[in-house]
C-alpha cells in the first residue's frame, strides 16, 4: 500500500555556499575541500567537516542556473522551486509550507516544510558515521532508501512535509521532501517540470 510520496529532484550543479573554496589541510573522513567567504572558512557551515551549520543561511547573490526546471536541488542540500510550483501551493491552500525568498532571485523559492515526519532510521538500519569533534554532527549520514517512516500505519491525505533527518554527506545533507497522497495528485495534476514522486510503500 502506498502511504505517501516523496519528491525527487535533480541536482543542478550549483551551491547556494558560493563557489569560493580552498583544499582542506585535513580531511579524516570528509571531503577534501572546504567553502570559504571572502577568504576565510564560511560562515554557515563547520571549519573542520563543511557541514553546513547556519538552517537559515541564504547567499543574497544566488540565482538557480536550470531556469526550465520547477524545482532543483543544489550541491548543498537546498530544495528550490520555480514561482509555478508556489502557484500550485496557493491555488489548494497548502498549509505549514514556507517558501523563502531569494534576494537575488526572484522566479525560485527556498521549499521549506515546517511539519515533520520521523524517519525510522533503527528499522531501516541508517549508518551514522565520522562524527565531527568540532560541531559533533554526522558527516556521513547512509541509508534513506527504501524509505521507512515512524509511527505512520495509514496513508497521509495530504500535507508536505519532511523527514527529522537529513541524509547525505557533509555540506550536501538534506531532509527527505515527503507529500501526502492529495498532495502528491496535486503536483502531478500540475505537469510541473523536473518535479518527479516517488511512492512510499508501507511496511508492517
Amino acid at each position: 500500500m502506498i502511504c505517501a510520496y516523496s519528491l525527487s529532484v535533480e541536482d543542478d550543479g550549483s551551491y547556494m555556499l558560493g563557489d569560493d573554496t580552498k583544499t582542506a589541510e585535513l580531511y579524516p573522513g570528509f571531503h577534501d575541500w572546504r567553502f570559504l567567504k571572502d577568504g576565510a572558512p564560511h560562515p554557515a557551515t563547520c571549519a573542520v567537516c563543511d557541514r553546513k551549520t547556519d538552517a537559515e543561511f541564504i547567499n543574497p547573490r544566488f540565482r538557480v542556473s536550470r531556469r526550465n526546471w520547477d524545482s532543483v536541488v543544489t550541491g548543498d542540500g537546498y530544495y528550490l522551486v520555480s514561482s509555478a510550483f508556489r502557484r500550485v501551493a496557493r491555488q489548494y491552500s497548502w498549509s505549514d509550507v514556507a517558501f523563502v525568498e531569494l534576494p537575488g532571485d526572484s522566479d525560485y523559492f527556498w521549499l521549506r516544510p515546517s511539519r515533520t515526519l520521523t524517519f525510522d532510521s533503527d528499522r531501516r538500519g541508517t549508518r551514522f558515521e565520522h562524527r565531527c569533534t568540532a560541531c559533533k554532527g554526522w558527516f556521513d549520514v547512509v541509508g534513506a532508501h527504501p524509505i521507512m517512516l515512524r509511527d505512520i500505519d495509514q496513508p497521509l491525505a495530504g500535507g508536505l512535509f519532511q523527514t527529522d533527518l537529513a541524509f547525505g554527506s557533509g555540506h550536501g545533507q538534506s531532509p527527505l521532501i515527503i507529500a501526502g497522497l492529495e498532495t502528491a495528485a496535486q503536483i502531478k495534476a500540475a505537469r510541473l517540470r523536473h518535479v518527479d514522486l516517488e511512492p512510499i510503500l508501507s511496511t508492517p
